[in-house]
């Protein structure tokens, strides 16, 4: 496939232009922009700069409102709504973040929920900001019905991803899982589906509830499966239950459902529960445990969730991000659908 190759620079000006052409103030378009470049700097291309076609999609029938600013609507110390008012997603779980950590480093843990908000991206971005800062978090959101239910055949569950942030110290990189609760993230079959490719079983259906290997069978009404069967399901009907009726977002196949993810993050600050000094210390060996521990056949080494995203980073930031030419001529027809030039 023909491929261009963008620096990340190159990638977040894109985004800038084209979500500041739909309205939104040069602050917020920046923050947007580099969420999705920074994305697919570490090997997540699903939830990168593919994203600003469907983005700008949100905005002729009022589901994204560019210059929206979210709001907390109600607070106690250690607990926070906000409220997106259709702000990009973005911007909100930043928001979310900020207040979060604000109240775990006062007492102890923060738990924030966000609603009305749109596609917040990729979780581990907002989970390695939070552990980066010496502190845990864990988040989850909801999302627009597109997953089964185990035994199933109707969309029901969003993707419904779920990430853990658990900080080590200065020297050790932080563990970071993030990982959505279909089988495969839709943004991943997205790409699939722009390149001609098929995907591997077990990941979607048709509209019958027939397995099936053709991206196209899902966008025409089919559905992404849960990972791991009926356990899967089992975590992403938790997503779905607490990132809809917990976050006011509502449980997305119910009819007061409000478009967009439904966040949970709750934030720990470890020096509340234990001595601090003492948690990180054990992370870190545990960390170097499992990273020196002997390799299967036919694998280098050993990794721990975050590992690859940061080699990827460190590969991209040399070669730069490849951007197929599928994904480059729909960004250019919607950059020339809102008037800017690429």
């Amino acid at each position: 496939m023909i491929e261009r190759t963008l620096s990340l620079e190159q990638a977040t000006e894109v985004g800038r232009r084209i979500l500041s052409a739909l309205g939104t103030p040069a602050a917020a378009a920046d923050l947007v922009a580099r969420s999705l470049a920074e994305a697919n700097l570490c090997g997540h291309d699903s939830h990168g700069i593919i994203r600003l076609p469907w983005y700008a999609s949100f905005v002729p029938d009022g589901r994204a409102v560019p210059d929206a600013e979210p709001m907390i609507v109600s607070q106690t110390p250690a607990v926070a709504v906000i409220d997106g008012r259709r702000c990009w997603g973005q911007v909100a779980a930043h928001l979310a973040i900020d207040v979060a950590m604000d109240k775990a480093r006062s007492v102890g843990i923060g738990a924030v929920t966000v609603r009305s908000a749109n596609h917040v991206g990729r979780l581990g971005e907002y989970v390695e900001v939070v552990a980066e800062s010496g502190l845990v978090a864990l988040m989850w959101c909801n999302a627009d019905p597109s997953v089964a239910p185990f035994g199933g055949r109707s969309r029901m569950l969003g993707t419904n991803p779920f990430a853990v942030g658990i900080p080590a110290d200065g020297d050790t990189p932080p563990v970071i899982v993030d990982f959505a609760t279909a089988a495969v993230a839709e943004g991943k079959l997205r790409l699939d589906r722009v390149a001609g490719r098929s995907v591997a079983p077990g990941l979607i259906q048709d509209v019958q509830g027939r397995p099936s290997t053709d991206p196209e069978d899902f966008y025409a009404g089919g559905s992404l499966l849960p990972f791991g069967g009926h356990k899967g399901f089992g975590v992403a009907i938790t997503v779905e239950l607490l990132g809809g009726a917990l976050s006011g977002n509502h449980v997305g196949f119910l009819p007061e459902y409000r478009w967009g993810n439904g966040v949970v993050l709750v934030v720990l600050d470890p020096a509340a529960f234990t001595d601090a000094s003492a948690f990180a210390d054990e992370i870190v060996r545990a960390s170097r445990a499992v990273r020196d521990s002997p390799p299967a056949d036919g694998v280098d080494h050993v990794m721990l969730p975050g590992d690859l995203e940061r080699a990827t980073r460190t590969e991209r930031l040399n070669s730069g991000i490849p951007v197929p030419d599928g994904v480059w001529s729909q960004l250019e027809a919607t950059a020339q659908e809102v008037g800017v030039r690429l």
